[in-house]
C-alpha cells in the first residue's frame, strides 16, 4: 500500500476569500469560471482556492504561484506561457496521472496537483545547479561522452534513465475507462474558431451532416478571449458576443453535431480521422470532406531568459483576462510587432494592469489601438526591443534596447524597467501539422514571413488563421467558401459563389501583416528556442557548424520539436534560424515532418477499454476455494500451485494427481479431407494414422518457425479430434479457417471446442485403479495403449480420453462438456482418496515435464527457433509434396544449425539459475570479457531426483552429452554440463505401463 500523499498533512495557506479575490477582475460576460461555485485543490502539498471553469493554470495564477514545474535538461523555473493545449512549461502530475496539461485541465475539487521533473522540491530543484554546468554539456554531448571507460557504463547509464523522461507512471493506480465511438460525416469541419464555425454552419444549411470538432470546452476560438469590437457582414459587434452568436447557431442547426473537449490528432488516408475526446473516447471519424480551421498559434520572440515564469504571449495574457477573470500581473512591460499586441497592451490597461512600458519593434504606428493608448497618455517606445528578462525564478525586470537604423539592437543603451509581467506578441504562425499529415504541400511567403499552406490534396479544404487570413470578416467569409465548397464535393448545393471567393481574395490583400520578422534578439546567454528540451540558440548554431544542417537532421541531433509540444511554438523560429545559420533563405530551410498523434495522446485511449475477457474453466470455484495460487495462462485463470509444488510433483509420481487442463485448445474435426488438411497443416505425416490413435503434432510458420504442438486423435474414418496450447489455441483455429477460405479445397468443417469443452488428466502409477471403477472403457494396457484415444461414459458423462503422458506417468486426459467439468473433477477426486489423490497445478506440471524433457512452445523456443534446432527433426517428413514453412524446412536443413536445444544439470545440484539467464564464455572483445553463447530457457530444482535440471540453448559444438558450460548468475559464473533427456524415465517405462 502506498504511502498516504503529504499533501493532505500540510498546513493551508492564506485565506481562502482573499486568495481567490486577489488576482481576480471583475465579472465579465467573456469568463467562463462560475464565481458561484468556489472550491479548493492541492498543489505542491498546499490548498489553493478556484472557481469552476478554472484551469490548474488559471487557478494557481490567480494565487500568486507562477512556478509549475522545472525544464528537462537544465531544470529550470518554468510556468504558463500561452495557456494552450501545446504549452509544454505547464505539465503537472494530476492524481495519478502523469503528464497532465495544468493551462487546460479544469480543476476539480480535492484534486491533487503535484509538479514533475524536480528534485528534491518545485523551489528547491538540486537538479537546477545543473545549469552551471551547461558548458559541458552541448547540444548533443549525450552522443560523445559516457564511451569510455566501458566499465562505467553501468553506472552511467543508471544516472542517465533515472535523469530521461517527464512523469513517472504509478503502477498501482486502477484502470481507467477508455472507450471508442465511430462517427460519418458528408464534411468534417476542424477547429470551432470563427472560420470553422461559418464553415461548418454553410455545409449544414447546404445539407450535408457535418461534424465540427473543437479542443476547448467552448466554441469561439480566438474570438472567445478578445474583446475589442469586430466587423462582420451585419455590422460591428464585440468579438466574445460573435462568438457567442455563432455558437447558437450551431447548436440549433439540426444536422450540425458539435463536438466540444474534441482535439483531432490525425488524418489519415481516405479521410479517417483520430479524435480523442476529452481525456478518454477516440473518435473514428470517416469523412467524405474536410475543412480543417484549427487556427494558429502564437509566436514567441527569442531573448535572453525568455523562458521566465512572467514572460507569456499577448493571447495568453488575453486568456488569462477574458475567459478566467485574473488578472496576469501588476506591472507589465509589452514588447508588440503588429497591431495585436498593441490591443494586449489596451486591454492589459483597460484590466488595471500598470503599463511600465510598450515597446513596438515598429518605427510607426498609426492604428487605432496606438491612438487609444496615446489618448490614455501611455508612450508606445517605437523602434524598441525587448533584450532580455531579469529574474530568478520568476519576472521582475525588463531589458529595453532601441533599433539603431539597420534594426539591430543597440545594447549599450539599454535600460532596465521593473516590471513582474513581459507580454510579446510579435506574430503567428499556422497550425500546419494535420494538414502536413493529409500531404498537403505548403511555401513560404517571404511578405508575410509565414509558412502557408500552398497545395491540398483532394476533399481537404482549409480556412482561417491555418491559412494565413486573420481579420474577423475575411475569416467568416473564407470558412463560408470552404464550407460550401466542401458541402458540394460531398455532393450537397454547388459551392461557393465566384463573387464570394473574390471577395475574400480582396480582403487577404489588403490584411495588415501581422508577423515581425523578428526571431531572435541577440546578446543573450540563455536564449531558448525550445522549452520542451532546454535548447539554445547556441546549441542550434553548434549542431549546423557539426554538419546537421537540415532540418531532419537538426531536429533529430538538437532533439528540436522532439519533445511534448511537438515544437508546435518553435518550429517556425526553428526555420528561420537554421536559414540563417545556411545563410539560406527561410523558404529553403526546409521543414520537419509531421506524424500523428497531432497532439498527445494518452496510450489507454489508443488501446482502448480492456476487451481481452477473462476465462474461467469450470473448476476455477474450487481452485480458489482451496486457496489455490491462480496464474494467468492466455486468457484463462489457472491454478498454479495449492501451496508445495515439491509436494504436488512427489504425491502424483509417487500415486496419483489430477490437474485441470480445461485451458487447452480443442478443435474437432469432421469430413473426408481431414488426413489432407492435416498433413499440409503439420510437419509429420497423419494419413496412416488408424482409428483409435493419437499423434504428436508440429506446426510451423512459412519462415520454417516452429509455432505450437498438440496432439490429434481419430475418432473415427471422418472424425479427429485436435489439442493445441492454451497460448496457440485462437491462432491455430483461426489460422486453419483463413486457409480453407484462401485456396485449400478440403471438405472439412471445424468446431471450436475450447470453451465449451473442459478438460482434466488423472495422472500417476494408481490412475488406472482410481479411473477404471467409474468407465465403461476398457483401460487396461491391451485394450488402451500409450497415445490412443477412446470415447465412452464416466461417471455417466459422454467422455473423450486420450492416453498421453506429458508427465511421465501413466495418465488419462478426459475431456468432456464444459457443464459436466466440476461434477467429474469432483468425482475423480473422491474416487481417488483411496490413493492419496492430490490436486497439483502449472508449477508441479512444468516441473513434471521437465523432468521428462519437455519443451514448452513460447519459453524453449522464440521466433528464431526451427525444429531442427529443438531436436524436433524426427517430426518433420520433408518426403511430403507440401506443408506450410516446408520450402522454409529445405533451405533451414540444407543451411544447417548452429545452435541446439539440450538438457542440462548444474554441478552444484543445489544451485538454480533463473530463466534467460545468460551462458558465457571467455572473450576479451566483448563488454566485461564475456561473449554470450546461449541461455537458460527452463530452470528448476527436480524433487524427484534432488538436483537441479534445465533446458537451455547452446552453440552445436558445445551441444554433446557431457560438455560443460558456464552460465552467469547474478553476476557471478557457475558451471553447468550437457546431460541426455529425458531426465526422467529415459525408457518410458512408467507411462506406457
Amino acid at each position: 500500500m502506498r504511502k498516504k500523499d503529504k499533501e493532505t498533512t500540510l498546513p493551508d495557506g492564506p485565506s481562502a476569500k482573499a486568495e481567490l479575490l486577489s488576482n481576480r477582475l471583475p465579472g465579465h460576460a467573456s469568463h467562463k469560471i462560475n464565481r458561484a461555485e468556489a472550491f479548493e485543490f492541492v498543489f505542491n502539498g498546499k490548498k489553493y482556492p478556484a472557481f469552476s471553469g478554472d484551469t490548474i493554470a488559471s487557478a494557481l495564477w490567480a494565487a500568486g504561484v507562477k512556478v509549475l514545474g522545472r525544464s528537462f535538461k537544465y531544470h529550470r523555473p518554468r510556468g504558463p506561457f500561452a495557456f494552450t493545449s501545446a504549452d509544454s512549461n505547464t505539465i503537472v502530475r494530476v492524481d495519478d496521472e502523469p503528464n497532465a496539461r495544468a493551462s487546460t485541465m479544469l480543476v476539480k475539487p480535492g484534486m491533487v496537483v503535484k509538479p514533475q521533473n524536480t528534485w528534491p522540491s518545485l523551489n528547491a530543484d538540486i537538479m537546477s545547479l545543473a545549469g552551471l554546468g551547461s558548458r559541458f554539456m552541448p547540444v548533443g554531448f549525450y552522443y560523445k561522452t559516457f564511451i569510455r571507460p566501458k566499465a562505467l557504463w553501468p553506472t552511467y547509464e543508471k544516472v542517465l534513465r533515472n535523469a530521461a523522461g517527464l512523469g513517472e507512471v504509478n503502477t498501482e493506480a486502477p484502470d481507467a475507462y477508455y472507450d471508442k465511438k465511430y462517427e460519418f460525416a458528408d464534411v468534417l469541419v476542424i477547429g470551432g474558431g470563427p472560420a470553422g464555425l461559418s464553415a461548418a454552419l454553410s455545409a449544414a444549411k447546404a445539407g450535408a451532416r457535418t461534424l465540427l470538432l473543437e479542443e476547448n470546452p467552448f466554441l469561439g476560438g480566438h474570438l472567445a478571449y478578445e474583446r475589442q469590437t469586430v466587423e462582420t457582414e451585419t455590422g460591428p459587434v464585440a468579438a466574445y458576443e460573435l462568438a457567442e452568436q455563432l455558437a447558437q447557431q450551431a447548436a440549433e442547426q439540426p444536422n450540425l453535431q458539435v463536438e466540444l473537449n474534441t482535439t483531432a490528432f490525425g488524418i489519415y488516408d481516405h479521410n479517417w480521422v483520430g479524435a480523442v475526446k476529452g481525456e478518454t473516447r477516440l473518435l473514428k471519424i470517416r469523412a467524405k470532406t474536410i475543412v480543417v480551421a484549427n487556427g494558429a498559434l502564437e509566436r514567441p520572440l527569442i531573448f535572453d531568459n525568455s523562458d521566465l515564469p512572467g514572460v507569456m504571449l499577448g493571447s495568453a495574457a488575453q486568456r488569462l483576462m477574458h475567459l478566467y477573470g485574473v488578472r496576469p500581473g501588476k506591472r507589465a512591460v509589452v514588447l508588440s510587432g503588429n497591431d495585436d499586441g498593441l490591443q494586449v497592451a489596451l486591454d492589459l490597461y483597460t484590466a488595471g494592469v500598470k503599463l511600465a512600458a510598450v515597446a513596438e519593434l515598429r518605427a510607426e504606428v498609426n492604428s487605432p489601438q496606438a491612438i487609444k493608448l496615446q489618448q490614455a497618455g501611455i508612450e508606445i517606445k517605437t523602434n524598441y526591443v525587448v533584450v532580455g528578462a531579469k529574474g530568478s525564478k520568476e519576472v521582475t525586470g525588463a531589458m529595453l534596447a532601441p533599433l539603431d537604423g539597420k534594426g539591430q539592437p543597440q545594447l549599450e543603451d539599454a535600460e532596465f524597467v521593473l516590471c513582474d509581467l513581459l507580454v510579446t506578441s510579435v506574430g503567428w504562425t499556422a497550425a500546419l501539422g494535420l494538414l502536413n499529415q493529409a500531404k498537403a504541400k505548403t511555401a513560404y511567403e517571404e511578405g508575410r514571413a509565414e509558412l502557408l499552406p500552398a497545395q491540398l490534396p483532394p476533399k481537404i479544404h482549409v480556412a482561417g488563421r491555418v491559412n494565413g487570413t486573420h481579420t474577423v470578416l475575411a475569416e467568416l467569409l473564407e470558412g463560408q467558401v470552404a464550407g460550401l465548397n466542401a458541402a458540394a464535393e460531398a455532393g450537397f448545393g454547388r459551392g461557393a459563389p465566384a463573387k464570394l471567393s473574390k471577395e475574400v481574395v480582396s480582403l487577404k490583400a489588403v490584411e495588415p501583416v501581422r508577423n515581425s520578422s523578428w526571431v531572435h534578439v541577440p546578446g543573450g546567454k540563455k536564449s531558448f528556442i525550445s522549452f520542451d528540451e532546454d535548447v539554445s540558440v547556441k546549441d542550434l548554431k553548434d549542431a549546423v557548424a557539426e554538419g546537421y544542417n537540415s532540418m531532419e537532421l537538426l531536429k533529430r541531433y538538437s532533439t528540436l520539436s522532439m519533445g511534448p509540444s511537438q515544437g508546435k511554438y518553435e518550429n517556425a523560429n526553428t526555420m528561420a534560424l537554421c536559414a540563417e545559420a545556411n545563410h539560406l533563405p527561410v523558404g529553403e530551410a526546409g521543414t520537419t515532418t509531421s506524424r500523428p498523434p497531432f497532439s498527445p495522446v494518452q496510450l489507454g485511449v489508443l488501446a482502448g477499454r480492456v476487451m481481452e475477457p477473462v476465462k474461467y474453466t469450470p473448476m476455477h470455484s474450487w481452485h480458489v476455494a482451496r486457496g489455490a495460487t491462480l496464474m494467468n495462462a492466455g486468457l484463462w485463470k489457472r491454478p498454479d500451485h495449492y501451496g508445495n509444488p515439491a509436494a504436488e510433483v512427489l504425491g502424483t509420481r509417487n500415486s496419483l494427481g489430477l490437474i485441470d487442463v480445461g485451458t487447452l485448445g480443442k478443435l474437432l474435426i469432421r469430413g473426408k479431407d481431414i488426413p489432407a488438411l492435416l498433413e499440409r497443416l503439420y510437419t509429420n505425416k497423419w494419413s496412416g494414422l488408424a482409428v483409435g490413435r493419437v499423434r504428436y503434432g508440429l506446426m510451423i510458420n512459412e519462415e520454417g518457425i516452429v509455432a505450437d504442438d498438440g496432439v490429434a486423435a481419430r475418432l473415427s474414418d471422418d472424425a479427429w479430434y485436435i489439442t493445441v496450447t492454451t497460448g496457440g489455441a485462437e491462432a491455430v483455429y483461426e489460422g486453419i479457417e483463413w486457409n480453407l477460405q484462401s485456396g485449400w479445397n478440403y471438405e472439412v468443417h471445424i468446431s471450436n471446442l475450447t470453451d465449451t469443452y473442459t478438460a482434466m488428466n488423472l495422472t500417476g502409477p494408481y490412475a488406472r485403479a482410481a479411473l477404471q471403477p467409474l468407465t465403461d472403457i476398457d483401460l487396461s494396457n491391451e485394450a488402451f495403449p500409450y497415445m490412443s484415444v477412446r470415447q465412452g461414459t464416466l461417471a455417466g458423462v459422454p467422455v473423450t480420453l486420450l492416453r498421453i503422458g506429458f508427465t511421465g506417468e501413466l495418465g488419462y486426459e478426459i475431456h468432456a462438456p464444459a457443464g459436466y467439468g466440476l461434477y467429474l473433477w469432483e468425482t475423480l477426486l473422491a474416487a481417488g482418496q483411496a490413493y492419496n489423490i492430490t490436486p497439483f497445478g502449472v508449477e508441479a506440471q512444468r516441473i513434471m515435464r521437465l523432468e521428462k524433457g519437455h519443451f514448452i512452445v513460447s519459453q524453449d523456443t522464440d521466433g528464431l527457433t526451427d525444429p531442427f534446432m529443438a531436436d524436433l527433426g524426427w517430426a518433420v517428413k520433408l518426403d511430403k509434396p507440401d506443408f506450410v514453412g516446408k520450402p522454409s524446412l529445405v533451405r533451414i536443413q540444407r543451411r544447417g544449425v548452429t545452435h541446439k536445444l539440450v538438457g542440462y544439470e548444474m554441478l552444484d545440484p543445489t544451485l538454480v539459475p533463473e530463466e534467460a539467464n545468460q551462458i558465457v564464455r571467455p572473450n576479451p572483445q566483448w563488454p566485461i570479457g564475456l561473449e554470450i553463447i546461449g541461455r537458460i530457457t527452463s530452470s528448476r530444482f527436480s524433487p524427484t531426483l534432488e538436483k537441479s535440471i534445465g533446458l537451455c540453448w547452446l552453440p552445436l559444438e558445445q551441444s554433446a552429452p557431457g560438455s560443460q558450460f558456464t552460465v552467469r548468475i547474478r553476476g557471478e559464473l557457475h558451471q553447468g554440463k550437457v546431460v541426455s533427456l529425458p531426465f526422467y524415465d529415459p525408457a518410458g517405462e512408467r507411462l506406457r505401463s
